[in-house]
């Protein structure tokens, strides 16, 4: 139909159906071993948390994720369905994100940046 060939990279097909598990695994994967047994944490309203919870689960380690109160039920839960700790706070993104960068300093995570990381990036 295309007269060529055709490439797709169907990333609807990733296990939590977003490229975003790929730049979370690799984050995690990099984590030393008393950076995963202290804890992930990140912000997200939806696919980054999945990611983040997912990749958390399969290291083993503790994931706890910040979503604003008006994330779709359906990412809370499967969010929750991977194994995380989440905390509704805030109305926006940017209140859940000073959430997360609250309980941060307090419980020693690691932050896992939904874009802002070399290591997400390269994922």
């Amino acid at each position: 139909m295309a007269g060529c060939n055709v490439y797709l990279e169907l990333e609807n097909l990733q296990r939590t159906g977003s490229f975003k598990l790929r730049g979370a695994y690799n984050k995690v994967a990099a984590l030393t071993p008393e950076e995963r047994n202290k804890g992930v944490i990140a912000a997200s309203a939806g696919n980054h948390a999945q990611g983040v919870a997912l990749a958390a689960s399969v290291y083993g380690c503790q994931s706890t994720i910040c979503m604003p109160r008006h994330a779709p039920l359906t990412k809370v839960a499967a969010t929750r369905g991977y194994g995380a700790n989440v905390v509704l706070h805030g109305d926006f993104f940017d209140e859940a994100a000073a959430k997360a960068v609250a309980l941060t300093k307090e419980h020693g995570y690691t932050f896992v940046h939904p874009f802002n990381d070399p290591l997400v990036i390269a994922g």
